[in-house]
């Protein structure tokens, strides 16, 4: 009997042994202070991490909702600065005009505005052709306009400016159906060469296409908002 519990230990020995030492070890090395600590330091680095994490998402969402009632509190502020009449945007980068009343947009398109060049008189005199910027009110609003030419518009044709009551100074066609005059000499008006609209070719007026000119003349009252930008 003794001969066979001999037999049977040194048979299952070599397994026994390892898987002893094996679970004996790391339960020593689990309860060290040392492994303990680092255990300790481990949870505390990931813990920290993910209320980091937590605290960054909160703050996020934070600023989201500022931003949002920001943004709603500045569109309140600009509604309330926006004429409650019919008024027109007209855009001296693209060449684009919008027509709006309070909510909505009436209409949209292509205009022509100043072409940005000096004229030199020849004393030296310096005329810009630049379309004004910033907030007109339509002073006058004229159907079939005569165009009374101002001395530039002989110079830059290289003529010599006639009287001031001479006949040539009188152009019926230039300004086309309809003009609104925002001061200054400057005007919405229409045009003879309407395949340039698009493009910065005048010399600071505001033309516009025969169909856009009529419904912008409809429009807009005396005192509407010009805004040129």
């Amino acid at each position: 009997m003794e001969t066979e519990d001999k037999s049977w230990f040194r048979k299952y020995a070599p397994w026994i042994i390892p898987v002893l030492i094996g679970c004996w070890i790391p339960t020593i090395v689990l309860y060290t202070p040392d492994y303990q600590n680092a255990a300790y330091g481990m949870k505390s680095f990931f813990t920290s991490t993910l209320n980091a994490k937590s605290i960054g998402v909160r703050n996020i969402e934070k600023q989201i909702q500022s931003s949002k009632s920001n943004i709603a509190a500045l569109e309140n502020r600009l509604n309330e600065l926006l004429p409650d009449k019919p008024y027109i945007l007209i855009n001296t980068t693209e060449n684009r005009f919008v027509l709006r009343n309070s909510k909505d947009t009436l209409r949209t398109g292509m205009c022509s505005t100043g072409k940005d060049e000096i004229l030199i008189y020849p004393n030296g005199t310096r005329k810009p052709f630049k379309t004004p910027k910033g907030l007109f009110t339509v002073q006058l609003k004229r159907k079939n306009p005569v165009w009374t030419k101002p001395d530039w518009a002989f110079i830059e044709e290289g003529l010599k400016p006639p009287s001031a009551h001479a006949a040539e100074r009188y152009d019926e066609a230039t300004l086309g159906a309809y003009a609104l005059s925002i001061g200054d000499g400057y005007m919405l008006h229409g045009t003879l060469y309407q395949r340039f609209l698009g493009l910065p070719v005048t010399h600071g007026c505001v033309r516009l296409g025969d169909a856009d000119l009529e419904v912008i003349f409809n429009t807009l009252d005396k005192g509407a908002k010009v805004f040129i930008y």
